[in-house]
C-alpha cells in the first residue's frame, strides 16, 4: 500500500521557517556580504575578495587565539562532562529530594552572562571577593586583573560553574529513562557498581552526552580567549 504524504504540514512549520530566516539565515548572509566588502565610512563599500580571509589566516594572533580556543574548550569539557555525570549519577531517583535538586541545577542556567560575569568580576577582586582574598591567603598571588593566566583560570572557574548544570541535567535525564528492570536484572547477576555504570548508564546517556558536548563546545568555542 502507498504511503500518503500531506503536503499541508509543511504549512503548520512556515511560521517556524521564516522565524529561523529572519534571525538566523538573513544575518549569516549580510556577515558574510560583508567580509568579502571593505569601507572608508559614509556606508560606501567596496570589493576586497577574500583579502580580509588571506590577512587573518596569516596572523599569528589569530592562530594564537584559535589555539587558546581550543584549548579553553578542552579544559572545559574535560571538566564539566566528568563532574556532570557524577552528579548526575548521586542525585535521587525518587522522593522530595529530586525537585530541590532539580531547581538547584536549574539556577545558573537562569542567570545571564553578564550578570554571571558581573559577580564573578567582584567574586574574583583581592579587596573585596571572597575568591581572590582566599586564594591570596593561601600563598598564591592571585590576581585576574593584572595576570592573563589567572583571568583565563577564572573564565574557566566562571564557566564551569555557569554550565555543568546543564550536562547534570541532561545526564540526569538519560538515567531516569533507564527502566527499574535493567538494574534489577544487573542486582540478579551480581554486577558491580562499575559494570552498572559501564554496561548499564553509560550507554543509555551516550545521546544526551553527545547533545551536551556539542553545546559545550559551540558555547566555550565562542568565548574569545
Amino acid at each position: 500500500m502507498d504511503k500518503t504524504w500531506n503536503n499541508k504540514a509543511w504549512f503548520l512549520v512556515l511560521p517556524v521557517l521564516v522565524l529561523v530566516a529572519f534571525s538566523a539565515v538573513i544575518p549569516l548572509m549580510t556577515v558574510v556580504n560583508y567580509s568579502v566588502q571593505d569601507t572608508f565610512g559614509n556606508n560606501v563599500f567596496f570589493w576586497a575578495g577574500t583579502e580580509w580571509f588571506e590577512e587573518l589566516l596569516h596572523s599569528d594572533r589569530f592562530w594564537e587565539a584559535m589555539v587558546r580556543n581550543l584549548i579553553f574548550s578542552f579544559i572545559i569539557l574535560a571538566i564539566e562532562v566528568p563532574l556532570g555525570i557524577f552528579i548526575a549519577l548521586n542525585m535521587p531517583k525518587k522522593g522530595w529530594g529530586v525537585p530541590v535538586c532539580l531547581v538547584l541545577m536549574a539556577l545558573p542556567l537562569l542567570i545571564p552572562w553578564n550578570v554571571v560575569g558581573t559577580i564573578w568580576q567582584v567574586f574574583g577582586r583581592n579587596d573585596i571577593g571572597l575568591l581572590g582574598y582566599y586564594v591570596n591567603a593561601l600563598g598564591f598571588n592571585y590576581n585576574y586583573v593584572q595576570d592573563p593566566f589567572d583571568a583565563w583560570v577564572t573564565v574557566i572557574i566562571m564557566d564551569v560553574w555557569h554550565w555543568t548544570s546543564l550536562v547534570v541535567l541532561l545526564c540526569y535525564a538519560g538515567l531516569v529513562s533507564i527502566p527499574d528492570a535493567f538494574y534489577q536484572a544487573a542486582k540478579i547477576d551480581g554486577a558491580s557498581r562499575w559494570a552498572v555504570f559501564r554496561y548499564i548508564q553509560l550507554p543509555k546517556m551516550q545521546r544526551v552526552l553527545l547533545i551536551a558536548v556539542l553545546l559545550r563546545f559551540m558555547d566555550s568555542f565562542m568565548i574569545y580567549t
